[in-house]
């Protein structure tokens, strides 16, 4: 949690008070400050493993064991779990304190299940001690790697994986080092392949920016030799030796049936066409909304909305108001400028935040473009210089960084309400919202949260619970006060390690496991890490998980 959300504090308060009780000199003797027995999972967390072999509770006071037969019921949603357990006092425990719940062999807990523990107040205390009244006590099961093999009796098939962000570039940005993706392709290919083989798996989504049209430095043509329009571009993106495997691999997934591949737009391939994605994944599913844009929410997952994020940028949304007959946004040619960077260095100069009080807009529009450029680093870089080659979109000038800029800067403010409404924005960000969404380090808003909260967690009729973004390059998942309890999820990227920015992740994944196909309470979300061993095998990394209780 950062410093913006820690403005949120939970306060409490500890009292302690002891008193001594003369003659007393047995280490099992009662303190008398204590008025009744109490009982809490130990350790006391709502999570516990779903491998788990025992589940542990701590008793305030040493407890007679003689009570405990019948007294401590272990039962789930659809009643007692019966013979499948045994209760008995910790042999390890000095204190006489703790009581394991031991599950005997062949029982296992289920992942992502709630259970309940009824403890009776006919157990007593060695001081004959009992509780004040019968205690319910709740626990929730984690997540099983999504890779693992299923155990017989298992719920099979209820797992939505989500990535986003490869940025596959064509084999010359590969070649002339300008493209974000070279690390990553066979990280990726045996990620795909783990999830082609999963028997847990039911769809994957990839949620936009998976070919990128706008890594391109400036001085390139986007179309060139064979390639002469958009669909050709795309197409020699998916050819690409670096890339031919990733596509194949999601060809494969999507012609097998088994699992079902799902596609969200983003801003990169804004201009990636229902007609060119099918072209290339015959049997895909596209997701796109209007132009440029796309969102989610499977037929049987009422309570979840996916999107790439970019309908929230004020750099990087689609922008059909501004030059009519195109969509492409500022970003854009920020981004062609950035791809000339590539060519000559990936160091970074970082970029501080800029007050923005009582300035107008349009003045932190352009100081903010100033700012991305001068970042880039491009030796001897001429602002006034035309050297963007476009002849895209309906943009056929060449334009200089300043040109480029200009054309967004008396529109971009009274006109970016419109933008969002004609890009299906229910609830328009405003304008300096925009600006901070897309420089990516301004406290919670260059995650992307605050948008996906006005969006989906705040509107009353809204019935969205979990919201997936991605866009940011920064995967995580939170569920806060802030959230309203809700789960927000990012799922990161699959970019070069030296694109991200200190701290980011690479190759990493959401895990969504619902209600409402697992026939769990349990709506669960995990986020991991895709790695390769020394031994060249993948495995993922855990990273975080949370949870949502569906009856609350």
């Amino acid at each position: 949690m950062d410093a913006f959300r820690r403005s949120f504090i939970r306060l409490s308060v500890v009292t302690a008070v002891s008193l001594a009780i003369g003659g007393c000199n047995n280490s099992d003797s009662k303190d008398s400050t204590v008025n009744g027995l109490s009982v809490m999972l130990d350790p006391d967390n709502s999570m516990v493993k779903h491998n788990a072999e025992q589940i542990v509770l701590k008793f305030n006071e040493p407890i007679d064991p003689e009570t405990l037969d019948g007294n401590i019921l272990l039962k789930d949603k659809i009643g007692s779990l019966g013979n499948a357990y045994t209760v008995m006092p910790d042999p390890a425990d000095s204190h006489r304190q703790r009581v394991l719940i031991k599950l005997n062999d062949g029982f296992g807990l289920k992942e992502s299940w709630k259970y309940t523990i009824a403890v009776s107040d006919h157990i007593r205390s060695i001081y004959g001690y009992s509780l004040p009244a019968p205690i319910s006590l709740e626990f929730v099961t984690t997540g099983k790697n999504p890779f693992e093999s299923t155990e017989p009796g298992e719920s099979k098939r209820t797992k939505i994986v989500v990535i986003s962000d490869l940025h596959m570039n064509e084999q010359r940005g590969y070649e002339d080092g300008y493209s974000l993706f070279t690390e990553n392709g066979k990280l990726l290919e045996a990620f795909l392949e783990k999830v082609r083989s999963s028997d847990q798996i039911k769809e994957l989504v990839v949620l936009g920016d998976m070919m990128d049209m706008w890594v391109v430095p400036m001085a390139y043509r986007t179309f060139h030799d064979d390639v002469a329009d958009t669909q050709a571009y795309f197409h020699s993106v998916a050819e690409a030796n670096v890339n031919k495997g990733i596509i194949d691999k999601l060809n494969q997934i999507a012609d097998e049936g088994l699992i079902r591949f799902s596609y969200v737009p983003g801003n990169h391939d804004m201009l990636f066409t229902e007609e060119i994605f099918y072209s290339i994944f015959p049997n895909g599913h596209w997701h796109g909304g209007t132009a440029g844009t796309g969102s989610y929410t499977p037929a049987y997952e009422t309570n979840v909305t996916m999107e790439h994020g970019h309908n929230y940028d004020l750099f990087n949304a689609p922008d059909s108001v501004t030059t009519e007959g195109s969509i492409l946004p500022p970003g854009y040619f920020i981004t062609r400028i950035y791809a000339t960077g590539n060519l000559q260095s990936t160091e970074k100069l970082p970029i501080e935040p800029q007050a923005t009080e009582n300035i107008a807009p349009e003045l932190i529009y352009t100081t903010a473009w100033d700012i991305a450029v001068a970042s880039i680093n491009i030796p001897n870089f001429d602002p006034d210089k035309p050297q963007i080659y476009t002849q895209i979109d309906d943009y056929t000038q060449l334009y200089s960084s300043n040109d480029a800029r200009d054309i967004y800067t008396e529109t971009i403010a009274p006109d970016w309400k419109e933008r969002q409404e004609r890009n299906g924005v229910i609830f328009p960000t405003p304008v300096i919202v925009g600006i901070m969404n897309g420089s990516g380090k301004f406290f919670w808003f260059g995650t992307l949260e605050y948008s996906a909260i006005m969006q989906y967690f705040v509107p009353q009729e809204s019935k969205t619970r979990i919201v997936v973004f991605g866009h940011t390059h920064h995967a995580l998942l939170k569920k806060d006060l802030a959230t309203l309890g809700n789960i927000y999820a990012n799922s990161g990227t699959w970019v070069d390690r030296k694109y991200l920015n200190e701290g980011a992740l690479t190759g990493t994944a959401v895990i969504l496991n619902t209600s409402a196909s697992s026939g769990s309470d349990i709506d669960s979300v995990t986020l991991y890490q895709a790695v390769m061993g020394d031994d060249e095998k993948l495995s993922l990394k855990l990273i975080d998980e949370e949870y949502l209780d569906s009856t609350n």
